[in-house]
């Protein structure tokens, strides 16, 4: 490895995440890749992270305050020595031959400068949400061809040309956990720089494992999703598409048109409409899971309405929010027949 100037930088920030954090290292040290740094950035963690890492080889760094990931990457960019930065979540395991796919692309692509890659299907920590979340993420991208353009970003696993990604200002701070800030990157470089999905380079990712950690996580997404929609004006092409939106805000209908069935019952067959629907525009996650596990199949219908269920009403929120930001705005704007009524000012003489 040449610590003078590597090939690569491995960025990776952290937070009271020691004990995946080891795993994600220890992952590294087997990688069949050698010319790269690693530099890890302590967003301010109370968990020993700091002296676990005095033992390992890599450059730390540490924010003054917890600011979030966004901060931390950002930081991590610019002490980087590589021509190339690998972004990783520290909850993320890398293959023997994940960075020798990244330096492999850029080396067969150098007209390309942004590049993600995936989740595998199998979930680093065992569990019934992770087992979800593994065969969902899988779904969105099954289908595609082994290299493609898309319009998202994800910063668990994404490698850029340094110079791109300083020139681009980097992350945006705004968005607090679980992070959006990928997302708006993405919104912001794809024009001029198209991000491309490269499904040789893969991750096992450790999901959240309590229905409450999912739930809060897919409603905080859910709201910060469609507030990216109302800046940018459209969706992409990958995850938040028109096709999954609509599945979701079906999912989300079901439960008030169940509700209103004993006192109207024209209303259940509006629920079932609702329900096919739902189910129509989920069939990618429907056949991955009757492929590769079947026997969960309806818990995984179960558990991907209920989170339908949550990302509906976060999108019914963030769009009631936006209601009330365009009625204030409208309210605060001075009256045009008042001000044109109004005499000029004169100057006294």
């Amino acid at each position: 490895m040449d610590r003078e100037k590597p090939r690569l930088s491995v960025v990776i920030p952290t937070y009271n995440a020691a004990e995946m954090l080891q795993k994600l290292l220890r992952s590294l040290e087997e990688s069949t890749f050698r010319d790269f740094e690693i530099l890890v950035v302590d967003d301010g963690s109370t968990d020993g992270t700091l002296e676990m890492l005095r033992s390992k080889p890599v450059r730390v760094f540490r924010t003054p305050t917890n600011s979030g990931p966004a901060v931390a990457r950002n930081m991590g960019a610019r002490q980087a020595r590589g021509d190339l930065v690998l972004f990783l979540d520290s909850d993320v395991i890398v293959r023997p031959e994940t960075l020798a796919e990244v330096d492999r692309f850029f080396r067969d692509h150098p007209e390309r400068s942004v590049m993600i890659g995936v989740y595998s299907p199998e979930p680093a920590n065992e569990g019934t949400w992770p087992l979800y979340k593994a065969l969902q993420c899988y779904s969105y991208y099954w289908r595609f061809p082994m290299v493609r353009e898309v319009t998202l970003l994800w910063s668990a696993v994404a490698a850029f040309r340094r110079g791109l990604f300083l020139q681009s200002g980097g992350f945006s701070a705004r968005f607090d956990r679980p992070s959006m800030e990928d997302l708006e990157l993405g919104r912001r470089i794809a024009p001029a720089d198209p991000i491309v999905l490269n499904r040789r380079v893969v991750v096992r990712h450790h999901f959240p494992s309590t229905l409450r950690r999912n739930v809060r996580d897919h409603f905080h997404r859910g709201y910060l999703w469609v507030k990216i929609y109302f800046r940018h004006h459209k969706f992409d092409d990958y995850l938040s598409t028109p096709r999954r939106a609509l599945g979701r805000l079906s999912a989300f209908a079901v439960l008030p048109a169940l509700a209103v069935a004993p006192f109207e019952s024209r209303a259940l067959l509006g629920a079932a409409a609702y329900f096919f629907v739902y189910l129509a525009c989920n069939w990618d996650l429907w056949a991955v899971v009757a492929r590769r596990s079947p026997l969960f199949l309806p818990a995984a219908l179960g558990i991907d309405l209920l989170l339908g269920w949550v990302l509906g009403a976060a999108a019914l929120s963030a769009v009631a929010d936006e209601a009330v930001r365009i009625l204030r705005r409208a309210f605060r704007r001075p009256s045009r027949t008042l001000a044109a009524a109004s005499p000029p000012d004169r100057e006294k003489s």
